[in-house]
């Protein structure tokens, strides 16, 4: 593995080094949340010093043990900050000086302030109320509780009032990526994206190179197996006009497995692939904690994660994930190597609690490969 990252991180840094000599453009939809990130207290000291539960596996046995018993627990609140998939990995990819504009929940009549925080390359246009996620984080996990309020108002309907269909066939018009994330949470996802299908991509088949779609489907678990099949089958209609990249996390990967019948208690490679051929994309994407994998029906990739002992945040790391893989579609990267970036941007934002910019996110990758070169 050392050996195969070696070899590739020159030709990564070089064409990082290169890139803002490219002009790169996205539209990406449509959450947008006010993150709380928190952590549980197990005890106190009795000096005021909180120690806080270290896995979610802990906590949960604390509470089996309170059954028909009542409890109170403390939270302390780490920070509040932007959140939502599509907030989080439009604001890493405006990090990295890709100019996105960003259609979401960022609030109604106006946008709230703290989205105004986001990088100066996103341009935001507000169709909705947003609405407020607490992150339970843990050492090596989080847990998101939210309530979807407005998510669950959000229509194609809505969106066309708010936006105009030409205005959204202007601004999706020329631009290099594509993507719609968190298709669970949103209600009406699929509607939504049937919107965009039928009223504002028809008609715009590429003769030449298509421009790239990314989703994202996020935790699915209240999702029916008929919904996750028909949302497979809108990717299939999305591939008319666009190179169908599908990023998954591990649970979101053996949810959908569940779904559509494919065995998850297999090796990697033949997962993947199994799961690829069902789901009507181009590239199919999975990141774990460890590692992450990659196959694009010729090649299967894996490659592993820049682990961080002390991170400073958890919750948008997939997000981060997501955005440093999209970067490497605009430097036209090799699949080990997208897989290798998007880590390294997932690294980076975890270690400092900052998306990274490309200065930053080539010092991060120097570092590991000066690591690497002594080891």
């Amino acid at each position: 593995m050392d050996d195969k990252l070696k070899s590739a991180l020159p030709d990564i840094l070089s064409k990082l080094g290169k890139s803002d000599a490219v002009f790169k453009s996205a539209f990406v939809g449509f959450d947008a949340c006010i993150d709380y990130i928190m952590r549980i207290v197990r005890e106190r000291d009795g000096k005021g010093s909180a120690g806080f539960f270290s896995s979610s596996e802990e906590f949960g046995n604390f509470l089996i043990k309170l059954e028909n018993k009542s409890c109170g627990i403390e939270l302390q609140t780490k920070l509040s900050k932007i959140g939502g998939n599509m907030v989080i990995m439009a604001n890493a990819l405006g990090n990295l000086n890709v100019k996105v504009e960003c259609v979401g929940t960022f609030g109604l009549p106006d946008i709230l302030p703290v989205f105004k925080t986001m990088s100066e390359n996103c341009t935001l246009h507000t169709i909705a109320d947003t609405i407020n996620a607490s992150a339970l984080e843990f050492e090596r996990s989080k847990v998101i509780m939210f309530d979807p309020g407005p998510y669950n108002h959000l229509t194609w309907e809505n969106i066309k009032n708010a936006m105009g269909v030409d205005r959204l066939r202007e601004m999706v018009s020329g631009k290099q990526l594509i993507s719609f994330v968190n298709w669970s949470e949103i209600e009406n996802s699929s509607q939504i994206w049937k919107g965009f299908l039928d009223e504002v991509f028809a008609g715009s088949e590429n003769s030449g190179a298509k421009p790239f779609f990314f989703t994202d489907f996020s935790d699915c678990s209240r999702k029916s197996k008929q919904e996750i099949q028909y949302a497979l089958d809108l990717l299939g209609r999305f591939r008319n006009h666009f190179k169908v990249n599908l990023s998954l996390n591990q649970n979101e990967s053996e949810l959908i497995a569940k779904a559509v019948g494919i065995n998850a208690e297999v090796a990697d490679e033949e997962f993947v692939k199994a799961l690829f051929n069902v789901c009507n994309s181009d590239v199919l994407i999975i990141h774990r904690v460890n590692d992450a994998l990659a196959y694009d029906g010729l090649s299967f990739e894996k490659c592993d994660t820049f682990l961080c002992e002390d991170p400073a945040i958890l919750t948008g790391g997939g997000d981060n994930f997501n955005a440093g893989f999209c970067y490497s579609l605009f430097l036209k990267l090799n699949l080990f190597q997208s897989l290798l970036l998007a880590n390294a941007v997932s690294g980076s934002y975890v270690k400092s609690g900052i998306s990274p910019d490309i200065a930053k996110l080539i010092r991060f990758l120097e570092q590991k490969m000066k690591y690497i070169e002594i080891h």
